[in-house]
């Protein structure tokens, strides 16, 4: 009786994998003859492979190379890792108003900080009884390198998505904002104001109004004598008041020359200039604001931030070194992460932290492979699942797949490229892994995004 029972499960689960590779198919015979697909679903509990199509095909996997930055992140350094920007001074007996010396703003590659952190680190030094600095006020992000655009360290590099500057010392995302006023006739010079707004700030605006669509020219240039900011062009005449973000040119010292003009504006006499240089080993800190890495992968992974990806690549590799930051060591500690959690990495090619280069390249198994080991993870699941998008509710997954299914997972798209990959409970509450990515050149994103939903959808209502 027991041999028949083990014979009769067997043949059960024999035709319920027929059935699963049967529907699968069916919905990718969906797709265009010229889209290449890879698809790998496991059950993590077993490691049994539920359906699998070229998962060990290389293929470019758009912002689920973010899965790679993240999980790496967090395996190497823990969830509560604080990730800090820091404010120190080479006075070493600070026991009076005057500060003897210079005062430092270092980052660690804090990608959040912005104006209201630096405030309340300016307010530190108030509240300590600063009246005066003789010293200069530095600006240090040489816990990364300084090659600060993509194009520098990614070759044959062809950007399709610009960024600001990756740097370890960030303020308001590396970006100033002008506000442009065009509500005059045509021909008047427009009204600009930027934020954040200091005395070292000087605008050249010769921007002029116009009836035609049109998009002004804006410059930052960084210098030993403050900050020159170019408005030119035409902006199309508007009632109402428009924002433009711009680059920082140089975010260390762009960061020096705005803490200057917070410190003088709290009544402290800074009688040094703004500059960069390396903290010195012996200075003492002052203040700290941090954000933990939890905090910074939840940004990353629910709205696909490729700035804060980066900068959290370059993080990686200057703690995997102890040295600096910059993208060898970065994709040395994915590698290595790889390597000592048994992830398929052949065919894997990792050289960038967001996923924008079409350089990048996995395998649907590598994936899989990661997100296994992450699972298996006591203590890093929980925070690296709650990181991910949920379906229909929160981060690009916001809008996507019909009520009731319970997937999280890391969306992916570039220009002909479109990726999914995650954990799905399904209706009999049983964990699965998927990941799925498509290269196509018909139809469109949202047409192959459609197939991935239903293959999720159908694996929800099935298993």
């Amino acid at each position: 009786m027991r041999i028949l029972f083990v014979f009769l499960f067997s043949i059960n689960s024999i035709f319920a994998q027929v059935n699963i590779d049967k529907q699968i198919n069916n919905i990718l015979s969906k797709l265009p003859s010229s889209t290449t697909t890879a698809v790998m679903i496991l059950d993590p509990q077993n490691d049994e492979v539920i359906f699998e199509k070229n998962r060990y095909t290389s293929m470019v996997p758009a912002s689920n190379t973010k899965l790679y930055t993240t999980a790496t992140a967090i395996n190497l350094m823990g969830p509560d890792f604080q990730i800090a920007t820091k404010l120190f001074t080479d006075d070493l007996e600070l026991n009076d108003t005057i500060m003897d010396g210079s005062i430092y703003l270092k980052g660690f590659g804090n990608s959040l900080f912005t104006e209201t952190e630096l405030d309340s680190m300016v307010q530190d030094v108030v509240d300590l009884g600063i009246r005066r600095i003789t010293g200069n006020v530095v600006g240090d992000d040489t816990y990364f390198d300084d090659i600060y655009y993509r194009d520098d360290w990614i070759m044959d590099e062809m950007p399709n998505v610009e960024l600001p500057p990756i740097s370890a010392l960030v303020l308001n995302k590396n970006m100033a904002t002008i506000l442009i006023s065009a509500n005059k006739k045509s021909g008047s010079k427009v009204s600009c104001e930027v934020i954040p707004s200091i005395d070292y700030l000087l605008i050249n605006n010769s921007a002029k109004v116009t009836t035609k669509r049109s998009s002004p020219s804006l410059t930052v240039i960084t210098n030993s004598n403050g900050i020159d900011i170019s408005v030119s062009g035409y902006v199309k005449k508007s009632t109402y008041e428009k924002s433009y973000n711009v680059y920082i040119d140089n975010p260390p010292l762009f960061c020096a020359w705005v803490l200057k003009d917070k410190l003088e504006k709290k009544g402290i006499r800074v009688l040094g200039y703004p500059i960069t240089a390396e903290t010195p080993n012996k200075a003492i800190e002052l203040s700290s604001s941090s954000v933990s890495l939890k905090e910074i992968i939840s940004i990353i992974n629910k709205k696909s931030d490729n700035f804060r990806a980066e900068c959290l690549f370059k993080t990686i590799g200057a703690y995997f070194s102890g040295k600096q930051g910059n993208s060898f060591y970065s994709t040395q500690a994915v590698l290595t992460f790889a390597d000592r959690n048994n992830i398929f990495d052949d065919g894997t090619s990792i050289v960038d932290g967001s996923g924008i280069s079409r350089a990048n390249e996995v395998t649907v198994n590598s994936i899989v492979g990661l997100l296994s080991s992450i699972y298996k993870n006591e203590g890093l699941f929980e925070p690296f699942y709650n990181s991910l998008s949920i379906a229909g509710y929160d981060g690009t997954l916001g809008g996507r797949m019909k009520y009731g299914t319970n997937f999280r997972g890391k969306t992916g798209t570039l220009r002909g490229v479109s990726s999914l990959s995650g954990y799905l409970v399904t209706q009999n509450n049983k964990m699965i892994i998927i990941s799925i990515i498509m290269s196509y050149t018909k139809k469109g994103s949202d047409f192959h995004r459609n197939i991935q939903d239903d293959i999720v959808e159908y694996l929800s209502e099935t298993l």
